[in-house]
């Protein structure tokens, strides 16, 4: 009898244990308005601060999607005071932030009418750039998982690596959402060991992997709070070299078709095109989002031409990026003689200024075409595209390159002679204070010398 029940026992203990597993890696179903037009929208970088207009959430609420997805920031806890100091303010100080965006009344709006999802980036994680070393991490994931109303009993709260999640979009065989934590397990970046670091973590590569082999839907969102492509930018984070590659390696590997990169971080939009699809086995897209509250142009008002012109044309042209506040649209469109997916960045009232239609045949997974040894452009040094470009750039004579270039010049002039006059009146007041005097000399020491 004993042995019966320690064999009943036994057989659910186990049959649990592969039930916690399995969910561990199933993803979530949120409910579609329409399954043959399904509508995601996102955005990120939310530094409401009191006195922002951010009827954005308004916008984004008509637009009736059925999920809005946070790529980052949707807080700036690590920001204080002017100059800013960026530092982790506390738990009391990060509770009432992160309290302050939750219950902004245009955000509620929005919330209230849309299930909300989303990963972090590194202002809400806790401090600029940080990764796996940030003591806090572990407080900021609590703060951050209540932001979004994530369940108390949710994985995401425990689960070793990160907050990555997975979620399908009404039936499992159409979209499927990825969200990878880019902090959690990111390594620091080193320059010298730029091939070696890494961004997801082994956990997370483990589950993502596992994510890509079982997928049985025609579209794959991956979100990421940074950028996957571009790499030659120099100033913005991306990922790292030998994780972007691995990434590639996965999709190739299991014959992944319809993957599309989601991204935010860098206060403006942009859709970008991988250059090399026989690296990849079809056309991949990258559709960044950024800049809520705020934007490139609205830190330093020539910025946004400054970006529009040094940044190498790798990946995209000047007129696939907007500088001003933006979210954004992904509409699929399931029909019986039309199936694509539409990438459309909207303005802050509400209008389309990006747009990419994609036909489901361009996103295809094509054997055929895969040559990992062919010659990428992205496989070059970034450093050296990124230089080369200015180069040509300052050769056409570009009015509005060299004209920064002299505003920068002027400015620093300005600046070197500022701190030369403030320190020449430190050392007269200490010299003034110490009684240091110039002696004169006299008439006679002049003689002498001569």
């Amino acid at each position: 009898m004993n042995s019966h029940k320690l064999i009943l026992v036994s057989a659910f203990l186990i049959t649990t244990l592969i039930s916690l597993t399995n969910s561990a890696t199933s993803p979530r179903v949120i409910p579609v308005k329409d399954p043959n037009n399904i509508k995601l929208t996102f955005g990120s970088c939310n530094a409401i601060l009191g006195h922002e207009q951010n009827e954005i959430f308004n916008r984004i609420a008509e637009v009736k999607s059925d999920v809005w997805i946070w790529l980052g920031d949707v807080v700036y806890l690590d920001i204080e005071g002017f100059p800013p100091k960026f530092q982790f303010p506390g738990e009391a100080r990060a509770r009432e932030k992160f309290n302050i965006n939750k219950n902004d009344r245009n955000y509620k709006n929005l919330r209230d009418s849309t299930p909300v999802i989303g990963v972090w980036d590194d202002h809400d994680y806790g401090k600029d750039n940080s990764g796996k070393t940030f003591p806090f991490k572990n407080l900021s994931r609590e703060l951050w998982l209540d932001f979004i109303d994530e369940p108390k009993d949710s994985l995401r709260r425990t689960r070793k690596g990160g907050i990555y999640e997975s979620y399908y979009l009404g039936d499992p065989s159409k979209v499927k959402i990825i969200l990878v934590d880019g902090r959690f397990s990111r390594d620091d970046y080193s320059l010298m060991k730029s091939d070696e670091i890494d961004l997801l973590g082994a956990e997370q590569w483990e589950w993502l992997e596992n994510e890509l082999k079982e997928n049985q839907a025609e579209y794959v969102v991956i979100g990421s709070g940074v950028q996957v492509f571009p790499d030659d930018r120099l100033l913005p984070e991306t990922w790292y070299k030998q994780s972007r590659e691995k990434l590639l390696r996965l999709i190739r590997r299991y014959k992944v078709s319809g993957v599309i990169l989601l991204s935010g971080d860098v206060h403006y939009a942009e859709i970008m095109k991988y250059p090399c699809k026989q690296k990849v086995g079809y056309e991949l897209y990258e559709f960044t989002s950024s800049g809520l509250t705020h934007h490139a142009s609205s830190h330093v008002p020539i910025v946004a031409g400054l970006f529009s012109q040094l940044f190498p044309k790798t990946y995209n042209d000047v007129e696939d990026k907007y500088f001003e506040r933006n979210f954004g649209v992904v509409e699929f469109s399931f029909g019986e003689t039309t199936n694509k997916v539409k990438l459309e960045a909207r303005n802050y009232y509400g209008q389309p200024v990006l747009s990419k239609d994609i036909h489901k045949s361009e996103l295809q997974f094509n054997e055929s075409i895969l040559d990992e040894n062919a010659y990428c452009v992205a496989d070059t040094n970034r450093f050296a595209r990124f230089f080369s470009h200015l180069g040509k750039v300052l050769l056409q004579g570009k009015i509005y390159i060299w004209a920064v270039i002299l505003i920068i010049a002027f400015v620093l002039v300005l600046l070197i002679t500022a701190i030369r006059f403030i320190l020449g009146v430190l050392f007269w007041i200490i010299k003034t204070l110490l009684g240091i005097r110039k002696t004169p000399k006299t008439k006679a020491s002049k003689e002498k010398q001569n």
